[in-house]
This record gives C-alpha cells, structure tokens and sequence, in this order.
C-alpha cells in the first residue's frame, strides 16, 4: 500500500523530533484513510484566505473578514498570522497565479502538492514563485524547510512552470526560500533518508 502525506504535513514530519515522529505519522495514516477527518481544518480558513487575498484588489479587506470569522481558539492565532502576512505583502506586492495539483512519489510515499495548499505569485519584476505557506508557532529554519523546497523545485513544472518554490513562515512574515550554494545531490540523500524514515513509521502504524 502506498503511503501518502501532503506537503505541509511531510514538512511537519520532517521538522518533529524523532519522539514525536511515530505519532505523526500515525495521525497523518488515520487521516487520510479517514475521509471524514477535520484535523487539518483549523488553519484551512487563513489558507484559503490567503489563496483569495493574494488575487484580490483588497488584499487586506480578504484577510480581515477571515480573522473576523475565526472562533475563540482560532482568533489569537489568525492575529499573529493577520499580523506577518501584512508585513510580509506591503514588502512585496505579489500578485496571484493560479497553480495544478500534482503528487510526487519517491519510493513508496506519495507526497500531494494541492492547489488547495499552494499557490502562485507574481512580483513587479516578473519573477514568480511558487509558495508553501506555513502557519504554526515553532519558528522553521533553512534546514527546515529544505526538503520540501526541493520537492517544489522537482515538481515545479508540473505546478508552476519556471517558478521558484518558497515557503512562506506567515506568522513572522519570513519568506525562506533553498540557499543558492545547496549541494542538491546531497539534499535528495537526506529526502531519501525522510521518506526512508516516514515509510517505516507508516509500516509499523498499519501493522498495530
């Protein structure tokens, strides 16, 4: 059976301690069997948000109505993220770029890049970007993210021809986006040993 992972639920994996990793991976199993799970709704309004304020003319109209709809748990979190979007958006000025959805396979783990996850942008320059948001508290770092910039950069062509992939932290307002001087050979072996890991986590959630 093939394993499969979104993209923001493999940079959690990556980004766990290796106590933590076994349960992950665990919930992550129970929720993509289980077509009813609402585990990953808590931020899924401020994405989508993000996805619609992007291609607005009133980028921040879009992100305020979220943060206004968002319940008591919710609300401190969609502030500090309302908060480093807007520092994030008044530095860059992107536009939205509609984007396709594709699954990446490495061995048997099937990682989802959704354009329901993703998206485009386009800046002043004519650059463009294809941009994982990222929501949580724990503050990511290069080494982070690197991983699943890779796996944007090898799937780019399928998603957004010609884009350069970026996580975007949005609480802090902090693109991260893979160095100039990254030895890809070497990052595509420590993908390998990721997925390596993960697929044993998975093996041993169907065998309990």
């Amino acid at each position: 059976m093939t394993a499969r992972v979104g993209l923001g639920a493999f940079l959690d994996f990556v980004c766990s301690r290796s106590q933590d990793s076994v349960r992950m991976v665990r919930r992550q199993r129970l929720m993509y069997l289980d077509h009813n799970s609402k585990a990953w709704l808590f931020y899924q309004p401020f994405r989508a948000g993000i996805r619609r304020a992007v291609s607005s003319p009133d980028t921040g109209h879009v992100i305020s109505e979220v943060v206004t709809n968002a319940n008591r748990y919710q609300l401190p979190h969609f502030r500090e993220l309302e908060d480093g979007f807007r520092r994030w958006h008044q530095r860059s000025r992107p536009v939205g770029l509609p984007v396709d959805s594709y699954s990446w396979q490495w061995d048997e783990l099937e990682v989802r890049i959704s354009n329901q996850t993703v998206f485009g942008l386009r800046y002043p320059d004519g650059t463009a970007e294809l941009v994982l948001p990222y929501f949580k508290e724990p503050e990511l770092t290069s080494q982070d993210t690197a991983p699943v910039l890779r796996i944007l950069e090898r799937s780019r062509n399928e998603v957004l021809p010609g884009a350069t992939p970026m996580v975007l932290d949005v609480r802090r307002g902090k693109p991260i986006r893979l160095r100039t001087n990254t030895n890809r050979n070497d990052l595509d072996i420590g993908i390998a040993g990721e997925v390596s890991k993960y697929l044993t986590h998975w093996q041993a959630s169907e065998a309990a």
